[in-house]
């Protein structure tokens, strides 16, 4: 029961999460794991603690070192059901040391949305430590090594700009004498003796659930990214930005084992691969052996070749650490390779490969490398691979490269142009801030016209012309024609009033005011809209206020000059008023008619002039021209669609029945996500079979809906998965097939569906309903 409580954890996808760091980052995780050990391995169930510590390359890669101990696990003979009374009478339970060292490749799935699934693929050493000594005799430890690899499944959830919790199931196989485990001094092994000629599978699988807090160190959130800071980071990164081909001739010299019968050699060759990023990539390459331990061309009959995974620890700014991890195969020419020894044998096979280089940039397309590898074989045949290989079987040699490295990639965007785009947005920020404070201000100038409050009006005014002329400074938009005509025009009146202020009589101040307001009359019929006009009185009346016309002219007159600009301010002020009014009425007819009409309103017209109507749209939108008329506008609705990648549409329970050789329920719980601009839909979903033998199932399917008719209430879908399912008297990790229908009832879905696990193996039939949360 607690195994089917602890996978029930992974099944808590809810919380906001994010992918990890961008840049190369250090990462932290200390780990706790339940694991459930193979019944051969005659080990109780229990915890194992431990940490990881690595490297982060970008927001998907990570390489990791592993580190974990048991804590108070035991051997036992409980469940097996093959020894005889006696045998488990007389046996005493010990404690059994578990510890495993190695290290594991982890893949995240970057999607920033509801979860962050990834993957762990890993391999290294697992040590047992078991007290053998007969009951009250002197301790006597009985150790043992095996290899392990493990595969695992994991979500990550994010706690904080830098703290994420793993919820993570894996499955970490080895191979295991059993005898090791179960043997005590003093007792009769005839029993273990018999059931171990009867089961000669030693191969184990060890199931387990981990959970851990994981730190990054360094690097920056991919929201901190701006254009302009990814555009200079690729420029001075060796000026290559994204995917990149790389070609590397190279040499090699390898110094092999002692133990093996393979001569230290030289090897010509090189790798072919790319680059997916500035951090890692991938290399494919083939070496062929020198004869007699020189660099030449004559070549030897050996030959070894495979693949290399690349993570570099920094980008090309200078000299650039990277990390190599993969593996090939070693090719001694049977018929023709002369050991050291002069015979001719030597075993060829396949071959773990790690090691850690160096680059020197020289050019943006140029490097030069060198690295040491550590290559790690085994004498086993190729055709006995079956089985995990014990530590002590392996081979240690040790490799040496240098080569040359061209890269062939796209160019840096040209961050010139990216900078120019950045400044222009900030000036249309500070642009905007500025707009909104001359909105105000009019707010403010259209009350100081109805209370006739010049001075009020003139500071107004004066504030009002200082941020335009700031807007002019920052920032000058393309202007029509007739606009540049109206500004010279402008201009040119400026200076004839500069010119002639000094000597203007009162009179002629007077006729100067006529002039110009009879001028804002007849401009209304040439196409000038309101604004244009009311900023030429507003000019004016500065100008009448301020400086050398205040100076000649008496107070009296120039309050008289002052009103009369004042009344046409505000007169022209009422008629824009007007115009707003009747465009709010006018949109809520409309929206509230439910028409889709274009209203014109033409600079002093008092009736509007109504389109005809054409088909509805239940969205508007208000559009003044640059002839002062003003519109409304509809629009089509737009569907929202989230700005996520990934939408999460709410979780699904179930219950059902599996089928195999025995017919078992099933309850669970299912995610449900779809994509945006995909009819994908991602499901994963976590099962338990109650029962004499519990059961459980982790599976990830993807689906794709099928279109229906509008009206119809089921909506079938079909799809495929992958997953592990142990069930009904069956258990496989295989790819699942599965095909449903749903309804459309209380606001949710009830569905029902088939899966078929392995095609064949088991049969599940479910039938559920999905939550809106």
């Amino acid at each position: 029961m607690k195994k089917t409580i602890t996978i029930c954890a992974l099944g808590l996808f809810g919380a906001t999460i994010q992918a990890q760091m961008k840049d190369v980052t250090v990462t932290l995780q200390p780990t706790a794991s339940y694991h459930w050990f193979d019944k051969n391995t005659a080990i109780e169930d229990g915890v194992l603690y431990g940490g990881r510590v690595g490297f982060g390359f970008g927001e998907a890669i990570e390489l990791r070192a592993i580190y974990e101990k048991s804590a108070n696990l035991k051997n036992t003979v409980d469940g097996f059901g093959v020894f005889s009374d006696d045998f488990v009478n007389n046996f005493k339970s010990r404690s059994v040391d578990i510890e495993r060292i190695g290290g594991e490749f982890k893949g995240n799935i970057p999607t920033r949305g509801t979860f962050v699934p990834y993957i762990t693929l890993g391999a290294g050493v697992q040590k047992l430590k078991v007290d053998i000594a007969a009951t009250g005799a002197p301790s006597n430890v009985q150790k043992s090594e095996q290899i392990y690899a493990h595969l695992g499944l994991g979500t990550q959830i994010r706690l904080g700009k830098r703290v994420f919790l793993n919820l993570e199931a894996k499955n970490t196989i080895f191979n295991m004498n059993p005898a090791s485990v179960l043997f005590q001094d003093g007792q009769d092994q005839s029993d273990i003796e018999d059931w171990l000629n009867d089961n000669k599978n030693t191969r184990m699988y060890n199931w387990s659930v981990l959970a851990g807090l994981q730190l990054y160190l360094g690097g920056r959130s991919p929201e901190e990214y701006s254009a302009l800071d990814r555009a200079y980071k690729n420029k001075f990164s060796g000026g290559q930005g994204g995917f990149k081909l790389i070609v590397e001739p190279s040499g090699a010299y390898v110094n092999f084992d002692n133990d093996t019968n393979l001569k230290d050699a030289y090897f010509l060759g090189g790798k072919l691969g790319f680059d997916l990023n500035e951090y890692v990539g991938l290399r494919a390459f083939y070496y062929q052996a020198i004869r007699d331990e020189k660099i030449s061309t004559d070549w030897d009959d050996m030959a070894m070749y495979g693949a290399d995974f690349v993570a570099k620890l920094n980008v090309s700014r200078g000299l650039v650490p990277y990390i190599t991890v993969g593996g090939g195969y070693l090719n001694a020419y049977q018929k023709s390779y002369v050991g050291k020894d002069g015979l001719n044998r030597a075993n060829s096979g396949y071959f773990a490969k790690g090691g850690a280089g160096i680059n020197i940039p020289l050019g943006r397309n140029f490097e030069v490398f060198g690295d040491a590898s550590l290559l790690f074989t085994s004498d086993r045949a190729v055709d006995d691979l079956q089985n995990t290989i014990a530590p002590d079987e392996l081979k240690q040699h040790t490799m040496y490269t240098v080569g040359l490295r061209f890269q062939l990639g796209k160019k840096a965007a040209d961050t010139d142009k990216i900078l120019e785009r950045t400044v222009d947005r900030r000036v249309e920020e500070r642009t905007k801030i500025y707009e909104d404070r001359i909105k105000d201000l009019e707010a403010e100038l259209s009350e100081a016209y109805r209370n006739n409050d010049t001075r009020k009006a003139v500071e107004i005014i004066e504030e009002k012309k200082e941020l335009e002329r700031k807007i002019e400074a920052e920032y000058q938009p393309k202007t029509s024609v007739r606009e540049k005509e109206v500004k010279e025009r402008d201009i040119k009146e400026r200076e004839v009033k500069k010119e002639s202020r000094v000597e203007m009589t009162p009179k002629e101040l007077e006729e100067l005011i006529e002039k110009v307001i009879q001028g804002v009359d007849e401009e209304s019929r040439k196409g000038q809209t309101t604004d244009e006009r009311m900023d030429r009185l507003e000019r004016l009346l500065l100008e009448v206020n301020t400086g050398t016309y205040r100076e000649n002219t008496t107070p009296a007159r120039q309050q008289d000059a002052s009103q009369k600009i004042l009344d046409k301010l505000n007169e022209l002020d009422r008629k824009i008023d007007r115009n707003t009014d009747r465009i709010n009425n006018l949109g809520s007819n409309l929206q509230n008619q439910n028409q889709d009409k274009t209203t014109i309103i033409a600079a002093g017209q008092q009736t509007p002039v109504v389109a005809p109507p054409v088909q509805l749209q239940p969205e508007t939108k208000i559009v003044t021209d640059a002839d002062g008329n003003t519109a409304i506008k509809t629009e089509p609705v737009v569907n929202s669609v989230a700005s996520g990648w990934v939408i999460d549409e709410g979780y699904s329970v179930f219950t059902g029945v599996a089928i195999a050789d025995e017919v078992a329920m099933t309850i669970g719980v299912r995610g449900n996500y779809s994509f945006t601009n995909s009819p994908f839909k991602f499901m994963p979903e976590l099962y338990l079979a109650p029962g004499r033998n519990t059961g459980f199932g982790l599976n990830a399917n993807v689906i794709v809906p099928f279109p229906v008719d509008k009206g119809v209430i089921l909506t079938p879908y079909a799809g495929l998965g992958l997953g592990y399912n142990q069930a009904a008297g069956e258990s496989t990790f295989a790819p699942n097939l599965l095909i449903g229908t749903s309804f459309n009832v209380l606001g949710g879905k009830l569905f029902a569906d088939y899966t078929a696990h392995n095609f064949i193996s088991i049969h599940r039939i479910s039938l559920g309903y999905k939550l809106n949360f």
